[in-house]
């Protein structure tokens, strides 16, 4: 149970890393991308709109869907209360992220972000992270220009594996990404 926390915590917290800035939610400063924030992140698809609006991340991966992901039924995803939508559970969670310029830069440009091989036509970067013992993996895959979804595993048996089932995650979450209103 304690293992279960401090993974459920280290998710929080590497998750939780590009919704910290100074300023509100809205707010329109470009350097934050607020919801005001007329500048596109670089990068991006190219399409504009917001698919994943309405879309609970829950739907967008369970742990049957990479068997090698922990199947504890003990711990069951939860709904995150940020500003992004998340699901976290048992050592993986996905994000949606909306409008977060800076977020965005962290996760594709940043000093721990790898360039991987786009997934299901979404560009994508990775990032390899170490808190305390465990091992995890972030893959970011944009949607839209103003959209992306970013997927976390903390692998509890192998840390070697963190990147490959997070991107073999981020593929299953790539098919279940919406395609209407992405214009």
């Amino acid at each position: 149970m304690r293992r279960a926390m401090l993974t459920a915590a280290i998710l929080a917290c590497v998750l939780g890393l590009s919704a910290c800035n100074d300023d509100p939610p809205g707010s329109g400063n470009p350097k934050t991308g607020g919801s005001g924030d007329t500048a596109a992140p670089k990068g991006g698809s190219g399409k504009t709109g917001t698919p994943l609006a309405a879309t609970d991340p829950c739907t967008l991966l369970e742990p049957a869907d990479v068997p090698e992901l922990e199947q504890r039924y003990d711990v069951y995803p939860e709904r995150g209360s940020s500003e992004h939508p998340s699901c976290a559970g048992y050592g993986f969670a996905v994000t949606i992220i909306d409008n977060d310029q800076l977020g965005h830069e962290m996760d594709f440009e940043g000093s721990q972000a790898q360039p991987v091989p786009d997934i299901a036509g979404h560009h994508a970067a990775a990032a390899r992270m170490q808190v305390s013992s465990e091992t995890s993996c972030l893959v970011s895959m944009d949607v839209t220009a103003d959209e992306y979804v970013r997927v976390g595993v903390t692998p509890h048996d192998d840390p070697s594996r963190a990147c490959d089932l997070a991107v073999r995650a981020a593929t299953v979450v790539a098919a279940r990404i919406p395609v209407n209103g992405a214009g």
